[in-house]
């Protein structure tokens, strides 16, 4: 269900607006909405207040899994508008943010999640320039991958399931001319090879030069994306065998053009499971899985969000990081493990599931993607 009479006010008020902190990047079924979850939940925990306040981004979608979660703003969800402008309409008021700042005392901060950005061919481009164009320093990025088989075994099922559901609802036709005849594929295995076929590589080249053009040209009308590169060219499960390091080293040399090196320093320790690699921060799954994993990797991110806030502000740094470490103490003492959003509980007559064949193809295809991934953040993974 859409929100149509917001989402005009939105636009109309876009420059009055803020650009995030943190934008989660995704990737598809790698914890995106649970950290999201996480983050929003800094604001309160147990009826106890904080001083730290987390504003979660507008989505145009009424739905309980993507509310608080993700503006779908770069993905072409807004009738296909990116415009890097109009970014700024899906977060809170200039005076917001002022009045929560300076007549409240208290530590503002918002954030965008979306698991379809990582992978999109054009929003690094659009993301970074939403900053550049503003004077406004670049945002926190944080990366969520995992083991990128059981990645794809599991959205190869929830894209099953949200297939099946769409046939029962009726929705029984595809856009042949949009998709392909080939779209959606049958198998896992036919996911994979159509991920790597020559019609979806060239179609994720044309629209990521569609945008550096469109970015370069300096347009004055609304910069939109044609139906065929929303979200993904070719559709869902075009990206399921990409992996997540190609992508990553995308957005790195992108920010780097813009702004230069990432200049805060962050230190994770051998045994810590996260990362920083240039510009963004990398969170394996394994690192929601406990309350004390969690609170390693998100402290030097709200480090680096302290130190945004504090430049803005008349308290110290020392205030901000302080208030920021209790908030995440609260958080991660009251996490429950066992508990997780958008989890996708299955169904075992909707699921398609994968033989041992299919998973010994998975593994061949993604054993140097995960090596590329060791190699970068500097540690094993143990993955296999």
């Amino acid at each position: 269900m859409l929100r149509p009479l917001e989402i005009i006010f939105r636009f109309a008020t876009a420059p009055l607006r803020v650009l995030p902190d943190v934008i989660v990047l995704g990737e598809v079924r790698c914890g995106t909405t649970n950290l999201c979850a996480h983050l929003s939940s800094l604001s309160y925990q147990h009826a106890e207040k904080s001083r730290v306040k987390c504003y979660t981004p507008f989505c145009p979608w009424a739905h309980p899994e993507l509310d608080d979660k993700e503006s779908f703003y770069f993905v072409g969800h807004y009738l296909g508008i990116v415009d890097p402008f109009y970014y700024r309409m899906a977060f809170p008021l200039v005076f917001t943010r002022w009045w929560e700042e300076y007549i409240m005392g208290n530590i503002f901060f918002c954030f965008d999640g979306c698991a379809q950005y990582l992978s999109s061919p054009s929003a690094p481009y659009l993301i970074a320039r939403a900053y550049k164009q503003s004077s406004t320093p670049p945002p926190v990025l944080i990366a969520c991958i995992r083991n990128p088989i059981d990645q794809a075994l599991s959205w190869w099922q929830y894209e099953n399931n949200a297939m099946t559901w769409g046939e029962s609802m009726g929705l029984k036709e595809w856009d042949i001319e949009l998709r392909t005849d080939k779209y959606p594929p049958k198998t896992i295995v036919a996911a994979l090879e159509y991920s790597q076929s020559k019609f979806i590589q060239q179609a994720y080249r044309d629209a990521e030069e569609l945008v550096k053009c469109k970015l370069n040209l300096n347009m004055k009308s609304v910069l939109t994306l044609p139906p065929w590169a929303i979200t993904w060219p070719g559709g869902q499960l075009s990206v399921i065998g990409l992996g997540f390091s190609k992508n990553i080293n995308r957005y790195n040399q992108v920010f780097k053009s813009e702004f230069g090196e990432n200049t805060f320093i962050t230190e994770y320790s051998a045994e810590d499971l996260g990362a920083k690699v240039g510009h963004i921060y990398i969170a394996p799954i394994e690192c929601q899985k406990t309350g004390s994993r969690l609170r390693i990797f998100l402290k030097p991110i709200l480090g680096d969000v302290a130190h945004r806030c504090a430049a803005r502000s008349s308290q110290s740094l020392t205030v901000f990081t302080g208030e920021m470490d209790i908030a995440l103490d609260k958080v991660c003492k009251n996490l429950n493990s066992s508990t997780r959003r958008n989890s996708n509980p299955t169904n075992k007559s909707q699921m398609s599931t994968a033989s041992s064949c299919d998973c010994k193809i998975l593994h061949d295809h993604f054993e140097k993607e995960v090596v590329h991934i060791e190699t970068m953040i500097g540690k094993s993974t143990g993955w296999k």
